[in-house]
């Protein structure tokens, strides 16, 4: 848990002090989100006698004794003087002494008006105290100072107001799609309680479209009788100072409430007090208004403009998630469901069009589109507008990644464009740690990570990744501690770096991140092989190493494969090594063997021969699984002779190993059983207890197939205690899972399922899948054998399931054979027939003539 600071206390006090001078003294205060601050803490809308001026001024506040200084007081300015000079609404500033409790003002637009060059400090002084007695006429300063301000800048920024007709109360047929959104914003429009809602999320998501939908929506139209109102603050069309105005919108807001333009007086301060006056009597007649801000950068747009009665309703959508609203439900918008985007592209493009398109086309076309709204629209065009462009050929050119944002544009519309607005009305502070985040190879990254590559303290990227999720930027992912990018983003995100990063920055960044990685999947993978945690180590058992695989692969394989092309060999052997055992683990053999092929390429590069034995042993393991027996031997071989001309006793001890596994499979237990002797004597010799208990596991097995069912108990019983003193948990549940069946094999059925069971205990603490349900496997064959047909018919269904689902047809088969052994046993020989054949299909596509020979027999028999 973070440590609330002293510095952190010191600024709460000071801001907490000024907000609570000012609400005794009637005026409303919001506080400003973090993720929004330009130099300002507090929006204070100002009030007399009770009512809304319709004048708002912001307040930054500093506190401490470093503020202090000996006739006074001073600010700094830092990076805030465009901020302040060009703000939209007038800027205070206030300074909290921290021994005295004392506060003091200064207006910083005021001070900083007319410099041509950023101040560093702005003195206070010590006579302007803000107290009880004087915060009446800090108040008319600021009243006085925000009207001027006022009808400077209102006369040349308009505002668009529409007043929704009775014509717009059809939903809209070309919208597609957010029935979820639709729902849940219409409900809390139309509750009682609650009616305020920030729509929010990336450019070209869809909020426009979707305000558009809600507000036509019949239960909304019942409910606001007195009208819809629409105003768009233009908040990401520009810079700053040409965002839409909250003064600029009082004269045409009075008028879509029904105000004769004859009763609008000209100045501001006038038109505010009509404008909330008009709408408490709304409010008493229970005559409810909605308002809809589309378009919305910064509070201070409309913070003047929200209604205080809680009748009416408020819509605003944004990009940002603005500061704090009271009571406001956000509605997150995120790309589009598959469905959603399938149908959108299907309304925008013409029925002959998509009557054309395959269907595995149009999930590529969209998902290639991020399937967000705005890119799916873009490409639907290009599609109607080139008559000589395929869907194929477009396709083509959005896979490469490079070109992916210069094809999404279509006449004046492009993602890019949105975008760019985007990162321009970013904090400058945010920019480069923005762009810094496409150094990680995937979209989705850590806290951690990120301030690996933003070059910063964990806290600090925290705080800034907070900051960039409130842009809509990245997100929040479900998993603590992670944000996500959306895929356009993150090549928008790219484009930055390439264009704003020096080269050597960006390497010098991505070779910490690699190194970084490495650091963990190292100690994760230690783990997985059962190496003991340190003290303070961040996987404290196998399940949280596996988990933290499961959350960061993507980010490891595209970490490796880049390391790979820029020629950090190193870097992209081990962590390719490291994820081995993990693609293992999960049954995922060919991303197992990809890995293995990268880290070979990564050893040969940097010419070190013993890691090019480490994974050609990993290649032939690999191979092995596959059923691709030929192949394996042969880069078995070859580890074993670099091995011996090198002299690496270890590595060549393993591949002995791996190689007796391979030739048992490929040429049966006979001609397994002498190199798996001489590889156990091999192991021996290294006096490596993990290389020895390997050893005598695989030695059991080719006993066991050989029928040699007293040597397979001897040395299957003799492995366990050593792959427990190792701390191997997978190898001791495959030891036992071994001896379960020699023990199954023996006729002794209470010991055999005694060593299932202590099999299935150390497969589940390391959540190995394939293991477990390897482990149903035999357990279901055990269960046949002792009669027990319903328990036999559960486990071998529940393996057949999964090893479907993880396409392994080998081991399917023999699900499916042994299942036609229980239908047999029941008397039900058309099942067993058609599971027998099944089986035997899924043996001839494993390329095992073994498993199809032996079903083909059990076939023959089911005719005697």
């Amino acid at each position: 848990m973070a440590r609330v600071t002293p510095s952190r206390r010191i600024e709460r006090a000071g801001v907490n002090a000024v907000r609570a001078l000012l609400e005794e003294h009637d005026q409303i205060v919001q506080e400003i989100d973090g993720g929004n601050d330009y130099g300002e803490d507090l929006f204070v809308m100002l009030t007399k006698d009770g009512h809304r001026t319709g004048m708002s001024v912001a307040i930054q506040v500093k506190s401490g004794a470093k503020y202090k200084r000996a006739n006074g007081y001073a600010i700094p300015v830092e990076e805030h003087f465009d901020d302040w000079t060009k703000s939209l609404l007038p800027v205070f500033g206030v300074v909290f002494d921290i021994e005295s409790k004392r506060l003091y003002w200064v207006n910083l637009s005021a001070s900083l008006k007319g410099a041509l060059t950023p101040k560093s400090w702005v003195s206070v002084n010590s006579d302007d105290e803000l107290n009880a007695a004087t915060v009446r006429n800090f108040l008319d300063v600021a009243q006085e100072y925000a009207e001027e301000n006022h009808s400077q800048i209102s006369r040349e920024i308009p505002t668009q107001v529409l007043s929704v007709s009775e014509t717009w109360s059809v939903p809209p047929d070309w919208f597609i799609g957010r029935i979820a959104q639709c729902a849940e914003i219409a409900k809390t429009l139309t509750e009682v309680s609650r009616r305020k809602v920030l729509i929010s999320g990336i450019a070209g998501i869809g909020k426009t479209a979707l305000v558009h939908r809600v507000i036509r929506e019949p239960s909304v139209q019942e409910v606001y009788s007195g009208s819809v109102v629409y105003l768009d603050m233009f908040g990401f069309a520009g810079d700053r100072r040409t965002l839409g105005r909250s003064g600029a919108a009082y004269a045409p807001l009075l008028a879509a409430l029904g105000i004769p333009s004859s009763s609008v007086p000209a100045d501001i301060g006038s038109q505010a007090v009509i404008y909330h006056r008009k709408l408490e009597e709304l409010a008493d007649l229970d005559t409810p208004i909605l308002l809809t801000f589309d378009n919305v950068a910064e509070m201070s747009q409309i913070a003047e403009l929200l209604p205080r009665s809680p009748k009416h309703g408020v819509v605003i959508t944004s990009r940002t998630q603005l500061g704090v609203i009271d009571g406001i439900e956000n509605i997150h918008l995120r790309e589009m469901s598959a469905t959603e985007a399938r149908a959108l592209l299907s309304a925008n493009l013409a029925s002959e069009n998509m009557s054309s398109m395959e269907p595995q086309k149009i999930d590529s076309l969209c998902t290639l589109c991020g399937r967000l709204p705005l890119a799916i629209k873009i490409a639907a065009a290009i599609l109607k507008g080139d008559l000589d462009l395929g869907v194929d050929e477009l396709i083509e050119e959005l896979e490469e990644e490079g070109n992916r944002l210069d094809v999404l544009q279509y006449g004046d519309t492009a993602v890019r464009a949105a975008l760019e607005v985007s990162y321009k009305h970013l904090d400058e502070e945010l920019r480069e740690p923005f762009f810094r985040l496409s150094v990680n190879p995937g979209s989705e990254i850590s806290t951690e990570i990120a301030a690996v590559v933003m070059e910063v303290a964990p806290l600090k990227a925290r705080g800034l990744m907070r900051r960039l999720s409130e842009s809509n930027l990245v997100s929040r992912s479900p998993v603590p501690a992670r944000w996500v990018m959306h895929d356009l983003v993150y090549l928008f995100s790219s484009e930055k770096a390439k264009e704003l990063m020096p080269g050597s920055r960006w390497l010098a960044s991505f070779t910490e991140l690699a190194h970084r990685y490495y650091d963990v999947a190292d100690e994760s993978n230690d783990r997985l092989r059962g190496v003991s945690p340190s003290a303070r180590g961040r996987f404290q058992t196998p399940a949280d190493s596996l988990q933290w695989f499961d959350i960061e692969c993507e980010n490891l394989v595209g970490t490796a494969q880049r390391a790979s092309d820029l020629g950090l060999h190193e870097d992209a052997y081990f962590i390719s090594m490291n994820l081995v055992l993990y693609f293992d683990m999960r049954g995922r053999v060919a991303d197992a063997l990809q890995s293995s092929v990268l880290a070979h390429d990564s050893a040969r590069a940097s010419k070190n021969a013993e890691q090019q034995v480490r994974a050609l042993n990993n290649i032939g393991l690999a191979l092995t699984t596959q059923r691709k027996f030929k192949e394996a031997i042969q880069k078995l071989t070859k580890a074993q002779a670099i091995a011996e001309r090198i002299g690496f006793f270890d590595g060549g001890c393993d591949a002995a190993i791996s190689l007796g596994a391979a030739v048992r499979q490929y040429r049966g237990p006979a001609a397994a059983i002498p190199l798996l002797k001489q590889a156990l004597h091999l192991a021996e010799r290294t006096g490596r207890v993990n290389s020895i208990a390997t050893a005598l596991t695989n030695l059991g097995s080719a006993y066991r197939e050989s029928g040699q069912l007293g040597n397979a108990a001897k040395v299957l019983e003799k492995s366990i205690p050593l792959h427990q003193k190792t701390g191997d948990l997978r190898k001791e549940a495959s030891a036992h899972g071994g001896l379960g069946a020699v023990y199954s094999n023996m006729g002794k059925h209470a010991l055999a399922l005694e060593a299932y069971e202590k099999a299935f205990t150390a497969y589940e603490s390391v959540q190995d899948k394939f293991g477990i349900h390897l482990g149903f496997m035999n357990l279901g064959a055990t269960y046949c054998d002792v009669g027990n047909h319903a328990e036999a018919r559960r486990c071998l269904e529940r393996a057949r399931v999964y090893f479907s689902k993880t396409g392994n047809f080998y081991y399917e088969a023999g699900a499916l054979a042994n299942l036609g052994q229980v239908e047999q046993a029941e008397g039900d020989r058309k099942r067993a027939r058609q599971l027998y054949t099944r089986a035997r299909e899924l043996y001839a596509a494993a390329a095992a003539p073994e498993g199809v020979q032996m079903v083909a027999r059990w076939l023959r028999e089911l005719d005697v």
